[in-house]
């Protein structure tokens, strides 16, 4: 057997990027704030879970893998169904991503807890884990994803197609697993740059089933190197730097030494009140709020324009959405579901819905205006807000401008907030007392969350 955290001949293990990452000081998982959020994110994460149980994708994904042969000892969110630890971080991820009702992130551009959290659900049924140290885990796996998008130049890398969830996902999934099964510095750089080779994915998958499979893939993946550089395999820790290094290939050039403190606490995970793409949320919130002015009459409505930066429309630009993950990556239907329904939720994307003759019409009657943004776009910038207008039969109008999106640093959804959507999404009552104030040295397995009574 390899020993672990040995070299490949000829490499150095002093390469500046992944060293940094791997040696990052576990006191930083330790700030309240920050395990706080940690909490949040992980009940936020079971929440889209659990709902996810009403969409087809998971249980065709696990019975793929059972008839693989992946059968094990690890829980998916799918009744009856147990897999072998990466078989069910893949369907866990999935899960978690399907609804796109799951948690973002900045300077990344990723959804950082679907990638993160099933590896570390799956190792819960593997070994002895305590809430405190699952957290903790969570937390380094943040901190690598965060400080992997500012060194691939940020926003940049996503706006050149890559869906950085399964590029950068993967290496904070592996990120997380190593703090849980206690790989050292060296080690940990090991098993991040072993993850990265399963790094890939392009945003024109968006709208299809492959987006969230996405999110499973680098689940796998990074759980998967963990416990593989655990067992002793190796991998090249010299390939962030240089011409032909990860950073040069996937990104533009951004701050590659990671430092300071937790990223949870400068760039904590923002969490999404509505289960689409986060580029509809302010166009929905803008509907939302003309739709609930006194004497509203969608029917009334004779034309309307949606308007938006053109790099955010890029990516929620369905116009003619066919299915429910099309739907949730058209602004325009989510508008026009907005402005009919005067709520938005998880039936909003039913395949019924969809086909809702009235919405459907309503539709049509709503232009797009994809404006160009001069200079630089950071994701989600309140500098280049959302707006919807609208000119009813009698010839008044009405508009509606949104700049910072509901969830986001300055609207964040808070504990209650969090708390009502698991609620919503099957949770229940006791499970959620136990994420939310357990103690750090409970013991946790996912296994015995799904199999409690009510579940």
């Amino acid at each position: 057997m390899m020993a672990p955290g040995a070299e490949a001949k000829g490499e150095s293990m002093s390469e500046p990027f992944l060293a940094a990452l791997g040696a990052r000081d576990a006191s930083l998982a330790s700030a309240p704030e920050a395990v706080l959020q940690a909490r949040l994110c992980l009940i936020d994460t079971l929440a889209c879970m659990l709902a996810a149980r009403s969409d087809p994708l998971p249980g065709v994904i696990a019975g793929a893998l059972e008839r693989s042969g992946a059968s094990g000892p690890a829980t998916t969110i799918v009744s009856g169904v147990a897999l072998a630890a990466g078989a069910a971080a893949l369907v866990n991820g999935a899960a978690a991503h399907v609804l796109d009702f799951d948690d973002y992130e900045i300077p990344g551009s990723t959804h950082p807890s679907a990638p993160i959290v099933p590896g570390l659900l799956a190792l819960s049924d593997l070994r002895e884990v305590s809430l405190g140290s699952l957290l903790a885990a969570y937390l380094a796996g943040y901190d690598a994803i965060v400080c992997c998008g500012r060194a691939l130049g940020g926003y940049n890398h996503y706006l050149a197609g890559w869906h950085a969830t399964a590029t950068i996902g993967p290496i904070g999934a592996a990120a997380g697993a190593a703090r849980l099964i206690g790989l050292d510095g060296s080690q940990t750089a090991m098993a991040l740059a072993l993850a990265s080779s399963s790094s890939g994915g392009l945003k024109l998958q968006f709208g299809s089933h492959a987006k969230p499979l996405h999110a499973g893939l680098a689940a796998r993946a990074g759980l998967e190197a963990a416990l593989m550089v655990e067992a002793g395999v190796t991998a090249s820790t010299t390939l962030a730097e240089g011409p032909h290094g990860f950073l040069a290939l996937y990104g533009s050039g951004g701050t590659a030494a990671p430092a300071g403190p937790s990223a949870m606490e400068t760039d904590p995970a923002l969490r999404k009140p509505w289960p689409s793409c986060a580029y509809t949320h302010r166009a929905i919130e803008a509907a939302l709020e003309l739709a609930a002015e006194p004497g509203f009459d969608a029917a009334a409505i004779a034309a309307g324009t949606i308007a938006l930066p053109e790099p955010f429309f890029r990516v929620a630009g369905f116009r003619d959405p066919q299915n429910p993950a099309q739907a949730r990556f058209s602004v325009r239907y989510c508008v026009a579901a907005a402005l009919f329904h005067g709520v938005i939720g998880p039936a909003t994307f039913e395949q019924d819905a969809l086909q809702d003759c009235r919405v459907r019409s309503l539709m049509e009657r709503l232009a797009i205006d994809a404006y160009t943004v001069d200079g630089g776009l950071e994701d989600m910038s309140p500098a280049h807000p959302d707006s919807v207008s609208l000119t009813m039969a009698d010839g008044s109008t009405s508009r509606a401008t949104i700049a910072d999106v509901r969830g986001g640093l300055a609207k964040p959804m808070n504990g209650d907030d969090v708390s009502a959507k698991f609620l919503d999404c099957g949770g229940d009552a006791h499970m959620l007392a136990q994420l939310l104030h357990g103690d750090a040295t409970l013991a946790f397995r996912f296994r015995d969350l799904m199999e409690a009574p009510g579940r």
